[in-house]
C-alpha cells in the first residue's frame, strides 16, 4: 500500500516517473493542456509532478540552483538562465509548502537538507527559504561551466 502520506516518498516516486522524459518539454505540454490532471488523482500529485519535472530539468542541464517564487515561477541558473513553464500559482505553492515540510523549514526564513536518489545514485539538495523566494542549490553538480 503506498503511503499518501508521506510527500518525500511521493516526490521520489513522481521524480522515478519522470525519469525517461524530457522535463522542459514535459512542463510545456502540461502548460499546452491547461495543467490538467487525470481525474481521480488528489491534490497534491500536481505540485509534486511539478517540483519533480523542475528538478529534473535542473538536473539534466547540470545546473548550480533554480530559484522558485509562486508569482514568478521558475528561473534556472545552469551555463545559461532560463526560466521554466509556470504552473498556476496555487500549485506552485502547494509544491513549495510540501518541499518545506520535508526539510522541516518553519518561518519566513531558513535552510535544509533533502536527499534524493536519482539515477542509482543519491542527491543532496540544499533549499533556502527567504520571505516568498525558495532557492534550490544542487551543490553535487559542481561549478557551472
Amino acid at each position: 500500500m503506498m503511503d499518501t502520506e508521506n510527500p518525500h516518498l511521493r516526490l521520489q516516486q513522481q521524480i522515478d516517473c519522470q525519469l525517461e522524459t524530457n522535463p522542459r518539454e514535459a512542463l510545456k505540454s502540461w502548460e499546452r493542456a491547461g495543467w490538467n490532471e487525470e481525474p481521480g488523482t488528489d491534490v497534491d500529485e500536481a505540485p509534486l509532478k511539478y517540483m519533480a519535472l523542475v528538478l529534473l530539468d535542473a538536473i539534466e542541464e547540470r545546473a548550480a540552483r533554480f530559484a522558485v517564487e509562486k508569482d514568478e515561477g521558475v528561473t534556472v541558473y545552469a551555463d545559461s538562465t532560463y526560466t521554466l513553464p509556470q504552473a498556476p500559482p496555487h500549485v506552485i505553492a502547494r509544491g513549495l509548502e510540501l518541499m518545506r515540510e520535508m526539510v522541516g523549514l518553519e518561518g519566513p526564513s531558513g535552510e535544509g537538507t533533502l536527499s534524493l536518489g536519482i539515477r542509482n545514485d543519491s542527491l543532496e539538495l540544499v533549499i533556502q527559504k527567504q520571505a516568498g523566494l525558495h532557492t534550490i542549490n544542487i551543490p553535487d553538480m559542481g561549478p557551472v561551466t
